[in-house]
């Protein structure tokens, strides 16, 4: 693996274990197994690392969304697998909730971010509208968009309930919202 890489996957790991604020240069660099001239080299900033990481995490939301979205028969059955696909993945870390929720949380107060943050949030709701538009290719533009907004606000919502209360009652009720909103909309 080319340092680059070892770079922006350490600095990745730590900041979805620890946080952004809470991580260190010489941390990523330790876990890298890096050098600073190294570091500096392909980046000029840990800011720079987590622009990148917004990135990721929006291609990883797109790249999955996109393959459930291949095997679901209909949307009731996209919603049930991504939601699904969503909370297996999240046993795997310690800190429950929407990766780009809580980065762009952390984050919220640094203007250098307000950009980086927009674009990843922005081709999520573009690819919840590409999932939708499969569906319902009857709905008009402005109601795919709206239905994006909805889905993504029942998302977001619904995982941060969920990691809040850790009751699995409270994933079965977004889903249901989730569903509710695509069928009432003529």
């Amino acid at each position: 693996m080319k340092a680059k890489d070892k770079i922006l996957e350490s600095s990745f790991n730590l900041f979805r274990e620890k946080g952004f604020q809470a991580t260190g240069i010489a941390e990523i660099l330790e876990r890298a197994g890096a050098y600073k001239k190294t570091l500096y080299d392909h980046f000029r900033s840990k800011d720079e690392i987590g622009f990148e990481y917004l990135n990721f995490l929006s291609n990883q939301q797109r790249i999955v969304m996109l393959k459930v979205l291949n095997k679901s028969s209909d949307f009731s059955d996209f919603i049930e697998k991504w939601v699904n696909f969503i909370v297996r993945d999240q046993r795997n870390t310690s800190r429950k909730d929407c990766p780009i929720a809580l980065f762009s949380g952390e984050i919220s107060h640094l203007n250098q971010f307000d950009r980086w943050r927009n674009l990843a949030i922005q081709q999520v709701l573009e690819t919840i509208e590409t999932c939708i538009q499969k569906f319902r290719s009857d709905l008009k533009s402005e109601d795919v968009k709206s239905l994006s907004y909805e889905l993504y606000m029942s998302y977001l919502g619904g995982l941060r309930l969920y990691a809040l209360t850790k009751d699995r009652k409270v994933i079965d009720r977004m889903k249901a919202q989730m569903k509710s909103a695509i069928e009432r909309v003529k």
